[in-house]
């Protein structure tokens, strides 16, 4: 069930409604595994026994490392543990995408590989990053040993099963040892819940179908067209993870516990490093640390610095998907980051220049203008759509296709565009904060809007496929 589904609001209505009335940790902890069980299974119960079993071996295997006493048996479990989580990753997710392309290398040849009929377990790909996370940690010695009913509830965790947060162990877990629920946490959990619903629902889900016209007829339209739709994916893309992210958050929140933030404006961000740390945090910090950092980070140079950037990066852009697609997406977002550090490090940047407001709004503009344009890649089907996008962006030519603007795409795209003139001015107000006296009936328009304003199709989440 997908979070603005009525069965997952009256399924989360029941849950929240038990853990308000039930007082005994040890009886909320067991509502809790039964209902983030019940949750996946109702997505596909075939899946239930594979994301178990993921549970289990992973527990095992932290269990070992951290009662071994031998430097390189602790080695050998850590890799036996990643192993186990990335082949399974690989074998689900990933499979197809190197048989088709091995086919497409030996071409011509007297064989070639037949495709698998794979289902692709949900929330594969974030999970899988929690429990590698869980053991480096514990290997590491950052975190010892949990109770296994505890580490159930983490890895099955149905807020951020599907879609993340990619939220860290060393955070969750603590927070079991005792689960506390007060109208405090219900109303901060109901606000973000509200904002995240209104993110995905009332813009993301009826600007998905502007968009979503526009790249299967792309052929059609001309520059203006592009150009809107371009613009208009970019919001959609954030509203919609954004979205999930909020509410997310806001049910766990409502069930006493804390997950870390996941976005913060990233449209806002003055350079391509800035954005990721804005944009997907918990991937990003995940990468940092995981990836980034032990292969070695900045500290063996610039060259290596660079190499580390795009390994990182095009692992980021397979890890969203099945395609080159999305590797190349990962790769450019690699190269942006090697240009801005052979900006930042050249002899004529200063501190004085990037710290001027022309050059700080110019630097925002450009960063914006390169991530949606970086976007336009992710959301094609194939390179060859990408490329016919891009002829079409920058042709100029405003008779070379039809003309469709939206009323209701360009009045997103204004209201976007204020909303975070707003943010960058400081103005409080415009976040819709925790302690306004506005914010109940604000938050009740949200909800008016989103019923009175439904989108005729409620879109799946962009980052449930991946």
């Amino acid at each position: 069930m997908l979070f603005t589904q009525l069965e997952c609001m009256l399924f989360l209505f029941v849950v929240v409604l038990l853990f308000f009335f039930v007082k005994k940790n040890t009886y909320r902890k067991a509502i809790l595994l039964c209902s983030n069980i019940y949750f996946y299974a109702y997505f596909d119960y075939r899946m239930t026994a594979l994301l178990l079993l993921s549970v289990c071996v992973t527990y095992c295997i932290s269990y070992a490392i951290s009662k071994s006493c031998n430097q390189k048996q602790k080695v050998a479990f850590l890799a036996t543990g990643i192993l186990a989580n990335v082949v399974v990753l690989a074998f689900f997710k990933y499979f197809n995408f190197f048989i088709e392309n091995i086919n497409h290398i030996v071409s011509g040849s007297l064989f070639s590989f037949d495709h698998l009929n794979i289902i692709v377990p949900l929330g594969i790909s974030f999970y899988t990053f929690r429990f590698i996370s869980y053991l480096v940690d514990v290997y590491r010695g950052e975190m010892g040993p949990r109770k296994s009913v505890d580490f159930m509830i983490y890895g099955t965790f149905f807020p951020i099963i599907v879609s993340g947060p990619i939220s860290r162990a060393s955070s969750f877990l603590p927070q079991l040892s005792e689960l506390r629920v007060s109208g405090e946490s219900l109303y901060k959990g109901y606000r973000l819940f509200v904002i995240g619903l209104f993110l995905k629902v009332f813009i993301a889900d009826r600007v998905a179908s502007y968009v979503n016209y526009f790249y299967s007829n792309n052929e059609l339209f001309g520059t203006v067209t592009a150009w809107l739709a371009v613009a208009a994916y970019s919001v959609e893309i954030y509203c919609d993870f954004a979205g999930y992210s909020s509410m997310a958050i806001g049910i766990a929140c409502m069930l006493g516990i804390r997950i870390e933030e996941n976005f913060n404006f990233p449209y806002l961000a003055e350079n391509i490093q800035d954005f990721w740390r804005r944009w997907h945090i918990t991937l990003s910090d995940w990468i940092k640390d995981y990836l980034y950092i032990p292969l070695g980070g900045s500290r063996k140079g610039v060259r290596r610095q660079y190499v580390n950037y795009l390994t990182v990066m095009a692992l980021c852009g397979l890890w969203h998907g099945a395609a080159w697609t999305f590797v190349l997406w990962g790769c450019l977002h690699g190269v942006m980051l090697v240009v801005h550090n052979i900006w930042r490090n050249a002899k004529y940047y200063s501190a004085s220049i990037s710290s001027s407001r022309c050059y700080t709004v110019f630097a925002k503009l450009l960063t914006f203008l390169s991530v949606t344009l970086c976007w336009v890649l992710f959301r094609s089907e194939n390179m060859e759509q990408f490329l016919d996008i891009m002829v079409t962006l920058f042709a100029f030519d405003m008779n070379n296709g039809m003309l469709w603007v939206q009323p209701f795409v360009v009045f997103i795209l204004l209201s976007f565009f204020v909303f975070h003139l707003l943010v960058d001015l400081k103005l409080k107000f415009v976040t819709v904060p925790l302690e306004s006296k506005m914010t109940p009936t604000v938050l009740l328009c949200f909800l008016w809007l989103i019923v009175v304003f439904s989108p005729e199709k409620f879109e799946p989440f962009v980052y449930l496929q991946f």
